[in-house]
């Protein structure tokens, strides 16, 4: 693993060179892509991490790989680039470095939202509008489910946590009661 300084290192200047030529969204799409394919194969996160392959194989399949998901070339000669210097590891922190840069050059904030059952995309939106509202940026909604909360809605901005949850309101009850 790479540390953070220099996976931010990495994703600035892919950024600078996203917005240069426009790609911000398709080249943080891209890149997340890439991330959850590599997160979702152990035996791809192996070839791409392990020491014990070659820089020829892991160069071959970071190749494949560029070309399966169509990446542009700048994001592919990140990838090779990475490859070649045993750097790898640090994708997943290079990718979230890049998606924040884009959300803060977008004027956007991401929300995890966690309800009890599944919401539909009516509700979704009305608690992304509230957000938006509050934060005076366009929210991006992350939908997470969470039985334990018994019903309403958590939704975390941030490090600023909105717990509308029953399972909150119910503690603050009890609390009350013994006092």
């Amino acid at each position: 693993m790479i540390p953070g300084s220099i996976a931010r290192r990495y994703a600035k200047a892919l950024f600078s060179l996203a917005v240069e030529k426009g790609r911000i969204e398709a080249w943080s799409d891209s890149l997340l892509a890439l991330g959850q394919a590599v997160d979702a194969s152990p035996e791809l996160r192996d070839v791409l991490e392990n020491p014990a392959y070659t820089r020829e194989s892991r160069a071959a399949v970071v190749a494949k790989l560029a070309d399966t998901l169509t990446l542009d070339a700048e994001p592919a000669a990140l990838l090779q680039l990475l490859g070649e210097r045993n750097r790898l590891s640090g994708l997943s922190a290079i990718v979230a470095a890049f998606r924040e840069l884009g959300d803060v050059e977008l004027g956007r904030v991401r929300a995890k939202v966690t309800s009890a059952v599944p919401l539909d995309d009516a509700a979704i939106n009305a608690i992304a509008e509230k957000l938006s509202a509050t934060t005076q940026k366009k929210v991006l909604v992350e939908r997470a489910v969470d039985p334990a909360i018994l019903g309403g809605v958590v939704a975390q901005v941030g490090s600023v946590v909105y717990d509308g949850s029953l399972r909150t309101q119910l503690e603050d009850l009890r609390a009350t009661l013994k006092q």
